[in-house]
């Protein structure tokens, strides 16, 4: 899938390519077990890269035809998607209001630049304080933003000391994804543009960048059957 991803991404001329490198293996993993599904609530918080999410959706049969989607995930575009915001910070909190309104699980996905943002880390505790259990976020945990390195820009290390301090369920892998009878968290370590060494070793100057060409391309995938 990583393949075909560089395909699309090339194909429909799409950036933040290492950003959905980092991410793909657990959305197709939370999908593919059925660990989330369709029927759930859907928030993203992370939109960027969002031919990840797009690919494994297709491929397991959600969407009709990706050729008609718009270069970033927009929630009025896919029927099964509750929200999906255009820059970070808010999805916790909308994702929120869902879960207080609603008995079905409320599925978030989040990257770890995320945790800097105040309306998150409200959320947070909001959510801690009333206990809501039909919370899952899923935290790419890649420690990599657009200038460089989340723990040198402003370290989030000590907000997993905070869904500890506000009683969430804290996991860091999907082996016991599930309900609890609290709010839980899935900090999920994964590598900006995982399985390509190119974007791996350069992954501030492939942030915004795409495939330019033909050629780019078949280095790129050439790396990953390197792999």
């Amino acid at each position: 899938m990583k393949k075909d991803l560089l395909e699309y991404s090339y194909k429909q001329g799409l950036s933040h390519i290492p950003s959905a490198l980092s991410m793909l293996d657990y959305v197709w993993t939370l999908f593919n077990d059925k660990l989330v599904t369709p029927d759930d609530h859907i928030v993203i918080g992370k939109p960027f890269g969002a031919q990840a999410y797009y690919l494994v959706w297709k491929e397991l049969g959600y969407l009709d035809n990706i050729e008609l989607l718009s270069m970033g995930l927009k929630h009025d575009e896919i029927p099964f998607v509750d929200y999906s915001e255009e820059t970070i910070g808010n999805a916790l909190g909308i994702g929120t209001g869902i879960a207080m309104a609603s008995d079905k699980m409320v599925w978030i996905n989040i990257t770890d630049a995320t945790l800097q943002m105040g309306n998150t880390l409200e959320a947070i505790q909001f959510i801690g304080q009333k206990q809501l259990k039909n919370i899952a976020l899923t935290i790419d945990y890649n420690n990599s933003q657009v200038v460089g390195s989340t723990s040198d820009i402003i370290s989030v290390d000590p907000i997993i000391e905070m869904f500890k301090g506000y009683n969430w369920h804290v996991e860091y892998d999907l082996n016991n994804f599930g309900m609890t009878n609290r709010p839980r968290v899935y900090i999920l370590n994964t590598i900006k543009g995982n399985g390509v060494r190119t974007m791996e070793e350069d992954n501030k100057l492939w942030h915004y960048k795409k495939i330019e060409s033909k050629m780019e391309l078949q280095s790129l995938v050439a790396e990953l059957q390197d792999t």
